[in-house]
């Protein structure tokens, strides 16, 4: 078959190269001319390509392996034929198998082979789920990528060649290392041959090496019927009680004895390296009274066609006392010669009406009815198993994160509701546990903007200030809910408490000295801007005014500007004429805007008029809006023939107004 490589399949798939072969098919590297990526295309042999009855089931259960979809289950992407060549496309997966990798490393880490298996468990669980039984499980059929992920394949090809046994036996024995005893005798194949296979599998991963060995398929063969399991922790010393136990479970002979299921095993495996668990008592399989029957005959042929094997379950039990291991059967004298050929073709004739029989005629008695799955979507967990039990089926349920599904209900099921399956199949029901949640961050000690960012997923933040001298200002000092409280982002309010400043009333500093003013700043964590200005009524040094003026409320931080007096200003001389003399004066107007207002962003229309000897009549000093304090100086002069004047008007409405003569 290496001449494929250089073709394409299918007007579709070019074939690069082989990767891997065996006794069914062959295994090339493959490119998707269409979705330009790489592929492996499996390619069964010529020797097959005339059994219809073969062919039918391997196209049969190959579609069925597309139904899989499970992370740790190689993707089937197309299964067809061409010129009687027939072929599986599927993921190519970038890396090596299970047996390589046990054949170049050795006994796994126990951790790292529980991992492994894990996931092989979780696959094989999927396939079960969906009925399909893998039937030749083994660490050539488990992939690894780069990544350490393991991938399960042949899904198809491995069903197709249970019924293939009658023609292609070699084929089939292919994989005897790891066949179940039930397999080997030809019987019924269910799920439980898989837990077997499993148990071979992990045998092999934490020992190095497998548990039967012979010279020939027959002889490993029958040691899977007879032969006690070797013990694992005599291969490797120090191996948990709880993993053998785990292995031994498994690969009991009596499938009656093993896991009920592959979950089962699975849950097992997940507890195996507890400290509580590495050293339990051993599992002990019960006595199998069954163990003395005669097993089916198994032959091995020579070249020639003729038997030079045959065992039973008596020879074996009686060889093995004698350190024999099988019986050669001599060839019978000559003159009986006819007597055995009619035999042989009775023989032979029963055989394969048996092996027919097997094929129609039982299966048709064995096969569960095909029954129709309630849809319990939506429907609490209780109330669909309910259902579900009520309907004769085996129900398994796991929890999963679900936004829109209330927690305790059904988010969805497998098979869905509706399909068609067999009799006490196996439905999975996943459980909502509500939303996905999220642990509540550390917030206290970041600025108000940071917490914004941070809480940009929630659904709303709400903020309240305390006042305090022990945090700066705009810090987050308080946060509910709590730090690391499970909650949902989106469906969440926050409430946080930010720092801010104590507030407090202005003391009335007019008249105090320069020194009790600066002492109360001090004090009061205020800050100070000082002006001067002459004042016949205000002793020198001491505060004419100060803004914002008495009683306003202020905030430690704020800034204090005071006028303190300079005393009287002295006349000047003049030589002109009474009349003509004048005097300068100022209008000091402060106007204040309340803490709130300006957080509030109000503001507010200011209108002065003044008049004064310069002036000929009202005259407007300033027209202006604001939404913080502000205080005007107005100049005036007067003389004595003439006042000076002014009126402040906020928002049109006259709120002070004063007049200066000459000589105040």
């Amino acid at each position: 078959m290496s001449d494929l490589v250089g073709k394409r399949i299918s007007e579709r798939y070019d074939i690069r190269e082989m990767i891997g072969g065996g006794g069914m098919a062959h295994v090339y590297r493959g490119e998707d001319a269409i979705l330009e990526r790489p592929v492996a295309v499996k390619v069964l042999q010529p020797q097959y390509n005339k059994d219809e009855e073969f062919i039918r089931r391997f196209h049969r259960e190959a579609q069925a392996a597309t139904s899989l979809a499970h992370p740790n289950i190689v993707n089937i992407y197309d299964v067809g034929e061409e010129e009687h060549l027939y072929y599986i496309v599927m993921e190519h997966v970038d890396g090596f198998t299970l047996k390589e990798k046990i054949q170049q490393q050795g006994p796994l880490p126990l951790e790292q082979a529980v991992e492994l298996m894990g996931q092989v468990l979780g696959a094989i669980s999927h396939a079960h789920t969906n009925h399909i039984v893998h039937r030749d499980m083994k660490p050539h059929n488990i992939l690894l990528n780069h990544d350490g992920d393991a991938k399960v394949t042949d899904f198809g090809i491995a069903r197709a060649s249970t019924a293939a046994t009658i023609t292609h036996t070699n084929s089939v024995m292919g994989s005897v290392h790891y066949m179940s005893p039930e397999q080997a005798k030809g019987g019924v194949i269910t799920t439980k041959s898989d837990i077997y296979s499993l148990g071979v599998v992990l045998y092999e991963m934490v020992t190095g090496s497998l548990p039967y060995t012979g010279d020939s398929a027959v002889s490993i063969a029958l040691k899977h019927l007879q032969e006690p399991l070797p013990v694992p922790s005599e291969k490797r010393p120090g191996l948990p009680q709880s993993m053998e136990n785990i292995i031994v479970k498994a690969t009991a002979k009596n499938a009656d004895d093993r896991y009920e299921s592959v979950v089962q095993m699975h849950q097992d495996l997940q507890t195996a390296l507890s400290k509580e668990r590495r050293n339990e008592p051993p599992f002990v399989l019960p006595v199998d009274e069954d163990a003395t029957k005669a097993v089916p005959i198994i032959k091995e042929e020579n070249g020639n066609g003729s038997a030079t094997q045959t065992v039973r379950s008596d020879t074996l039990r009686n060889g093995s006392e004698k350190g024999e291991e099988s019986t050669e059967i001599q060839p019978p004298p000559k003159k009986k010669k006819r007597r055995w050929l009619w035999i042989i073709i009775m023989l032979v004739l029963l055989f394969f009406g048996a092996a027919i029989a097997a094929f129609t005629v039982i299966p048709d008695f064995l096969m569960a009815d095909d029954v129709e799955v309630p849809d319990v979507e939506n429907k609490t967990e209780e109330r669909a198993i309910q259902e579900l039990e009520d309907a004769e089926f085996a129900v398994e349920s796991e929890q999963v994160n679900d936004d829109a599904v209330e927690a305790g209900s059904v988010v969805r099921q497998n098979p869905s509701g509706g399909s068609v399956v067999k009799e006490e199949s196996t439905v999975q029901l996943y459980v909502s546990e509500g939303p996905d949640t999220q642990e509540m961050p550390d917030l206290n000690g970041v600025s108000r903007e940071q917490a914004e960012e941070m809480l940009a997923d929630y659904g709303s933040v709400e903020y309240s200030a305390s006042q305090t001298s022990d945090y700066p200002s705009n810090q987050i000092i308080g946060q509910d809910p709590e730090v690391g409280a499970d909650v949902v982002p989106e469906e969440t309010t926050v409430y946080l408490t930010y720092s801010t400043k104590p507030e407090f009333s202005l003391q009335n500093l007019k008249g105090e000295s320069r020194q009790a003013a600066e002492n109360y700043l001090e004090s009061s964590n205020l800050e100070g801007t000082f002006e001067t200005s002459f004042s016949d009524t205000v002793a020198q040094g001491n505060v004419i005014e100060h803004s914002p003026g008495p009683y306003s409320t202020v905030k430690e931080g704020d800034d204090i500007t005071f006028t303190i007096s300079d005393g009287p200003e002295e006349p000047e001389e003049s030589n002109e004429p009474e009349e003509e003399q004048s005097e300068e004066m100022e209008a000091v107007i402060p106007v204040e805007v309340s803490e709130s207002d300006q957080e509030e962003g109000i503001a507010y229309n200011i209108r002065i008029v003044y008049e004064d000897a310069t002036t000929s009549g009202p005259t407007i000093f300033t027209e202006e809006s604001i939404s913080e304090t502000k205080t005007y100086r107005v100049p005036l002069e007067v003389t004595p023939e003439s006042d000076g004047t002014y009126t402040l008007y906020v928002d049109n409405d006259e709120v002070q107004s004063n007049s200066f003569s000459y000589g105040d």
